[in-house]
């Protein structure tokens, strides 16, 4: 009964590859990592390093719907307008797609973020000019100092693609490295790795109470975004620092507070103290029509305590 499960699987996502044709040249190529069609049928791409861009493909609302309706299939569930969008990772691209139908939309509308295929490192960024000489030599010193660094900024920043880049200088330190994420998007081409990857059985707190017992020296989290928070912060600051971890937050400062907030998930008052001790620097990335690559680094803060209610930072680029 698998087999044929498995066959109509693969029969399907053959299905999904030509339904996809007329994007299917954008999902194959190494720098690009985001697909938009949007209600209106336009399509638009963002390619590393460089802002979103029109582009001039024809799709139909019958082609969108079609496609929208067979990643479902795939997922082994339905949309409907009872249940009008659907989330969840495509094998053939490992690619995280978000669909939603009328009445979520005036019309299908499909979102694809792929993995990158290309990874940028620290010297990338100078050349691109989203970093600094100044800041990239701090970023790196942080990484080989062995510092717990915090990657903030909005959806589609960039923090992966950064994050990617300090695990370029992390892969040369000869350390065991654990990655936990919950789509495959972090590289580390470290020798002594193992990866980890939650889902809807595996939570971010059992992947990292699991990952202590795989002896780490540096525990590296795709997206800090629940109460796992606490769970981290202990983690990296029991024996286990130099960990790398992204989170959703509008300045270095808020990424502080986004932190307790999470933490506060547990019904808790969260020990700000600990926060400003366990986490060494906030770096924060943001999008940014003026600038050639479409985002920038807003700031780099180092953390040096809490006190009098105060977060205690300063700027370090």
């Amino acid at each position: 009964m698998k087999d044929i499960s498995d066959e109509v699987v693969r029969r399907k996502q053959t299905q999904l590859t030509t339904a996809l044709d007329p994007v299917l040249h954008l999902l194959n190529d190494a720098d690009v990592v985001e697909v938009m069609i949007n209600p209106d049928t336009r399509v638009w791409v963002e390619r590393i390093g460089e802002p979103p861009e029109q582009t001039d493909i024809q799709i139909t609302t019958a082609e969108i719907e079609r496609a929208i309706r067979l990643v479902a299939s795939i997922m082994q569930t339905t949309i409907s307008t009872d249940n009008p969008s659907v989330a969840g990772t495509l094998p053939q691209w490992n690619a995280r797609i978000q669909a939603s139908m009328p009445p979520m939309v005036d019309s299908p509308a499909l979102c694809i973020r792929l993995p990158a295929k290309k990874v940028f490192n620290l010297n990338d960024y100078v050349a691109k000019g989203i970093l600094t000489v100044s800041q990239s030599q701090i970023l790196h010193n942080a990484v080989m100092d062995r510092k717990n660094i915090l990657l903030g900024g909005g959806t589609g920043s960039g923090k992966t693609t950064l994050a990617n880049a300090l695990l370029d200088v992390i892969s040369v330190t000869g350390d065991r490295v654990i990655i936990i994420e919950d789509n495959r998007e972090l590289q580390c081409n470290a020798l002594n790795k193992v990866h980890f990857y939650t889902d809807a059985n595996v939570s971010l707190q059992r992947a990292l109470f699991d990952s202590l017992r795989w002896r780490p020296d540096r525990i590296i989290i795709g997206e800090v975004r629940d109460k796992a928070a606490l769970d981290l912060l202990k983690a990296w600051n029991t024996g286990h620092p130099g960990g790398v971890a992204t989170i959703h937050a509008d300045s270095t400062r808020e990424m502080l507070t986004r932190m307790c907030q999470l933490i506060e998930e547990n019904n808790m008052v969260a020990p700000k103290a600990f926060v400003a001790q366990t986490i060494d620097l906030c770096v924060h990335i943001k999008r940014d029509k003026n600038s050639p690559a479409g985002r920038c680094l807003s700031g780099i803060s180092e953390v040096t305590g809490y006190k009098n209610g105060e977060w205690l930072i300063s700027p370090v680029d």
